[in-house]
């Protein structure tokens, strides 16, 4: 299903762990070059800034010929079918010609094919949009569609992203039709959607065979987590019913079940950091950190105790003392967790990579060992090697 080559993939990432392993020095420079020998990447992946000027070029080649079949095709744009059935034609052509690019020219990540896939999906869902009498739920269902589909062909990140948020994005548009019970039950069945999606993710990334897909999985896995936080969120919540369910709150007005969106919107943060320390999982870690700021705005946003200024000044203090403590308290590794960059002799196990052992074994200048025969008068140590025996 990959549109790249899996075992070109593969070297790729034996590659790169090879160079991280050759910069802690856990590995020697023959043995590296053995090893990239042994695992041949002819991918075109260019320096960043050379990708960057060339996903802005190829944005520009597509606009411009846009706008060109525009010209060309006016008389059949007099409506908006006729527009968004060029948006599709040039979606497809986008798509064609970065199938053409990835099998001929071997980009990979390399700005132009970037930009033609997004150029490509973008142009194909905009078709729907075009189109007024399509509904926000059919709109969402293409795009999750569409973006799952190049997601499963190019493993993109941020394509697994939108492809995450539309799925969500039809499941509400549907809920919400479905009279006021459903609507009541929303932020529950965004949870539940949320929950079943972060598992789902934890659970195909453990899989060899999604080995290629794992940003993302992880992608999928941090907005999940986002989402189910979200949903839940007493801001969130309140507002949203506001301004979709006409509940037409007053100031100080509390929703039904504030008291369980107000300890839900307090406690799954902690809940966070809490697995992600038992767990040593970075991605819930990461988010319960990110998550305690949006508690700290939805409490200062309905019951403001300090002024704004002085808030944030007494933050920010709390915030540098407690992460100057942890970076002295974690200078020595505690239960698992340590501040200081790996050193690592133990990288080498994480690399988790047989043939890295099999290249480092026909390392250049390796000798087979327990030969009793002596050779003599060979330049290289070899009979024969200079005339002589």
């Amino acid at each position: 299903m990959l549109a790249y080559n899996s075992q070109t993939l593969d070297n790729l990432e034996i590659k790169e762990a090879a160079e991280k392993a050759l910069r802690k020095n856990c590995i020697t420079v023959p043995a590296y070059q053995a090893i990239e020998a042994a695992h041949p990447v002819n991918f075109y992946t260019p320096n960043p800034v050379i990708k960057i000027g060339l996903f802005i070029l190829t944005v520009v080649i597509i606009s411009f010929s846009l706008g060109l079949l525009s010209l060309m095709a006016m008389d059949m744009l007099r409506n908006e079918d006729g527009f968004a059935g060029l948006c599709i034609f040039a979606g497809l052509v986008c798509y064609g010609i970065l199938e053409m690019f990835i099998r001929e020219k071997k980009l990979f990540r390399a700005g132009v094919d970037d930009a033609l896939l997004w150029g490509a999906v973008m142009l194909i869902c905009s078709s729907m949009v075009i189109v007024d009498r399509i509904s926000a739920s059919t709109i969402c269902f293409v795009v999750g569609f569409v973006t799952v589909l190049a997601v499963l062909r190019f493993a993109d990140m941020l394509m697994a992203g939108v492809a995450y948020l539309a799925f969500l994005g039809f499941i509400f548009t549907v809920a919400i039709k479905l009279g006021p019970v459903a609507k009541t039950i929303v932020p529950f069945l965004i949870m539940f959607v949320s929950i079943t999606a972060y598992v789902a993710a934890k659970k195909i990334s453990a899989y060899h065979s999604s080995r290629h897909y794992k940003h993302c999985l992880t992608v999928v896995s941090v907005l999940s987590l986002l989402t189910l936080y979200l949903a839940g969120n007493y801001f969130v919540v309140r507002e949203l019913s506001n301004a979709m369910f006409d509940l037409q709150l007053q100031d100080g007005e509390s929703i039904p079940g504030a008291i369980f969106f107000w300890i839900y919107t307090a406690v799954i943060p902690v809940v966070y950091l809490y697995l992600g320390i038992r767990k040593k999982d970075a991605v819930l870690l990461r988010t319960g950190m990110i998550l305690l700021a949006a508690i700290v705005f939805t409490i200062r946003y309905y019951h403001s105790v300090l002024p704004l200024e002085t808030a944030m000044v007494l933050g920010g203090l709390v915030l540098t003392v407690g992460a100057w403590a942890l970076i002295r308290y974690l200078k020595e590794p505690k239960h698992g967790f340590t501040y200081a960059e790996p050193e690592d002799p133990s990288l080498a196990d994480k690399l988790r990579l047989e043939s890295l052992i099999i290249a480092q074994t026909y390392a250049p200048g390796a000798q087979p060992a327990g030969n009793d025969v002596q050779f003599g008068g060979g330049t290289g140590g070899g009979g024969g090697a200079s005339g002589g025996y």
